[in-house]
Parts: structure tokens; C-alpha cells; sequence
């Protein structure tokens, strides 16, 4: 199931962006709700907020960690079987796969979600950034709830979904 939730996922951030590079274009703007949600297509050759964009190792280098991080999750992903460490492992890896995808298609990542809130205007981003923030804030909230999460789900990949049984004379 783990594998399907993945691939749905990769290829609704893959159409949206598909959408928003047909339908808007590169640079074009389409407003929804005025001063406050609109759809501008742009493209990020670096990372968040264009970290690297400007580095001409940039593009490669994200590229290679990308590749990376997306087979550790894999990996991980396949020897997990809790829950809430399946579903925060599948957000980051479909997030880290949708960027990828991207970034061996057209060397940059397709961008066009975009806020507004008052004077502040928040980075554009797709869904696949909004998998990898959602992914990432639940693992921070499962850590915080369960003080032995991370332990307990993500030591060495091995296959855990209780905690290890404490002694109750230590």
C-alpha cells in the first residue's frame, strides 16, 4: 500500500506542475483570492528559498544529495512498518522524488503555489515541498508526543513497531 500512497502522490505533485507550466508559463501569474493566494509559475535551480541557485556546482550537487536522501527513505521505508513512521517517510519521499523528477527534467524544480500574508510574501513552492514540510512537522510532533520515536522506528532500519520491552527492576 506504502508503494501505491507513494506513486499517487508523485505523480499529482508531477500533474500540478504540469498544469501550472501549460496552463500559466514560465513567469505568469494567475490570481485565486486577491492580496492573498495566486498561481505564479517560476523555477528554483537551488534549493529552499534558492539556496546554491546561483552556484554552478548548485544544480549538480542537489541533484546527488537528492538521489541520496531519497534512497536512505527508501530504504527505511521498506523495513518500517509503524504507521506514523510509514506515513512521514512516504511524505518525504515522494516530496524528495517530485523535486527530483524535476530537477533531471528541466534542471530546476516548478514552483507555483504563492502567499500572501499582509506585507509578507512567502516562498513559492509545489506540492512536493508541501509533502516534505507536512512529513517533516509530523515527525517532529510524533517525536515530541513520543519521546521514543525516533529510537524506536529509525534505529538502523530494522523492523520495529513497539518500543524495545524495559526491565522494570532497572
Amino acid at each position: 500500500m506504502a508503494a501505491i500512497i507513494f506513486t499517487v502522490l508523485i505523480v499529482l505533485d508531477q500533474w500540478t506542475k504540469g498544469l501550472a507550466e501549460r496552463l500559466i508559463g514560465a513567469g505568469g501569474s494567475v490570481t485565486v483570492i486577491p492580496g492573498f493566494f495566486e498561481l505564479h509559475c517560476s523555477y528554483n535551480k537551488g534549493a529552499a528559498w534558492s539556496i546554491f541557485a546561483d552556484k554552478a556546482w548548485g544544480l549538480t550537487f542537489l541533484t546527488i544529495l537528492s538521489s541520496v536522501v531519497l534512497l536512505a527513505l527508501l530504504w527505511y521505508l521498506s523495513k518500517i512498518e509503524n504507521q506514523k513512521a510509514r506515513i512521514v517517510l512516504i511524505l518525504l519521499a515522494a516530496g524528495s522524488a517530485g523535486n527530483l523528477i524535476d530537477r533531471l527534467r528541466i534542471g530546476a524544480v516548478a514552483d507555483f503555489l504563492s502567499f500572501t500574508f499582509g506585507s509578507f510574501v512567502f516562498p513559492t513552492f509545489n506540492l512536493a515541498d508541501s509533502m516534505v514540510t507536512v512529513g517533516a512537522g509530523l515527525l517532529i510532533i510524533f517525536a515530541f508526543i513520543d519521546h521514543n520515536f525516533l529510537t524506536t522506528q529509525f534505529k538502523k532500519g530494522e523492523r520495529n513497531s513497539k518500543p524495545d520491552p524495559v526491565d522494570p527492576e532497572e
